[in-house]
């Protein structure tokens, strides 16, 4: 008795979706329509068996004849049934281990150099369009706060987060500051932000540091434009994006455009992946209007010390997905390992002087 599995408007025996996957295999591989003859090989059935399960496949809604032969090509519905029930999404290739960590064999001065490669690295070897998000703003931790005046009118205000993110902010000091007023208010920030995580942050400007302000300086309203001034960066997503450019080879100008505005992209990637979600794969229906014709695998991977973060790949709808897959799960281990190594280095004792 052949197992069966549920498609979209019936059911699939065994050898009907062995049979859809090996079209799309040879589809996705060679983009020609498949006929009963190229199956034969690998399907022990009868041309006549396999064209009778090509035509219920097909009237499944998975299958689509093409114009110019008697070959079949998967449908979307096609691609979405196996991406669902037979793509292995741990699946690495191991010919692909090398040229990934070769591609990462650099010394890193900052963090953003390693997650800017990595995303570039994926865009360039699929061809497609890479999108990655580094740790969600709100979940990231204040963990030290500076000041550095640069002259009598202006100074830097350093910021660290997650002890290893640092943002410089170059502010004008305001004009009815003293000396001493920027020593306190740093000593705010430190008491007040420090230790707390950007959303906290957020909460607080709007609550509890107008009081405090007050208690401090006699002209408040510069203090807060100020404060308000130096963390509203932190808000804002970290969002690197490659090949924006090929989007227009598989699509119209719709994702480019949409790529232009990377908050609003942070944005719609983030809502389309569950919080528990490792990887979630969209095949022409991401919630998001500009992407609903095209794929979207969104697989999310730990930063260590830090949080989670999140490599997007977007491309066509009949891209080669195990391929593909294959070298997201690569590059986001690679990444992993060469994160570590980057923060072990910022941790370590290399500093002194023996």
């Amino acid at each position: 008795m052949l197992d069966c599995q549920k498609g979209s408007g019936g059911v699939l025996t065994q050898r009907q979706n062995d049979i859809l996957n090996l079209i799309v295999d040879l589809f996705t591989r060679y983009h020609e329509p498949v006929g009963s003859k190229a199956l034969q090989e690998a399907i022990a059935s009868s041309s006549a068996t396999i064209r009778n399960d090509m035509a219920k496949l097909e009237q499944l809604g998975l299958l689509e004849k093409a114009h110019t032969s008697s070959g079949r090509l998967p449908s979307r519905a096609g691609f979405q049934y196996f991406v669902t029930h037979s793509l292995n999404r741990e699946l690495i290739n191991e010919d692909d281990i090398y040229k990934v960590m070769k591609a990462f064999d650099f010394e890193a001065f900052r963090l953003e150099d390693i997650l800017e490669r990595a995303n570039q690295l994926l865009a360039e070897l699929t061809g497609f369009t890479s999108v990655l998000l580094d740790v969600e703003p709100k979940n990231q931790c204040l963990t030290s706060f500076d000041i550095v005046q640069l002259s009598s009118h202006d100074a830097l205000a350093v910021l660290t987060l997650d002890e290893s993110k640092p943002v410089t902010v170059q502010f004008a000091i305001p004009k009815n500051f003293l000396s001493r007023d920027l020593l306190i208010f740093k000593q705010l920030v430190d008491e007040r932000f420090c230790g707390q995580t950007v959303l906290d942050i957020h909460y607080r400007l709007r609550t509890e540091i107008p009081q405090v302000v007050q208690k401090y300086f006699t002209t408040t309203d510069n203090v807060l434009d100020l404060m308000d001034y130096i963390f509203e960066n932190l808000f804002q997503e970290t969002v690197f994006i490659s090949g924006k450019v090929a989007s227009l080879k598989y699509s119209g100008l719709g994702i480019y455009q949409f790529l232009d505005n990377e908050q609003a992209v942070a944005f719609s990637l983030r809502n389309g992946l569950k919080e528990m979600e490792s990887t979630k794969i969209w095949v022409g229906d991401h919630p998001e209007k500009a992407l609903q014709d095209v794929t979207v695998i969104q697989h999310q991977f730990p930063i260590p010390y830090r949080g989670i973060a999140q490599l997007n790949l977007i491309g066509p709808v009949d891209m080669d997905y195990r391929r593909q897959m294959s070298l997201i799960n690569i590059i986001g281990r690679v990444l992993f390992m060469k994160l570590g190594d980057y923060y072990r280095y910022l941790n370590s004792n290399h500093y002194e002087v023996h």
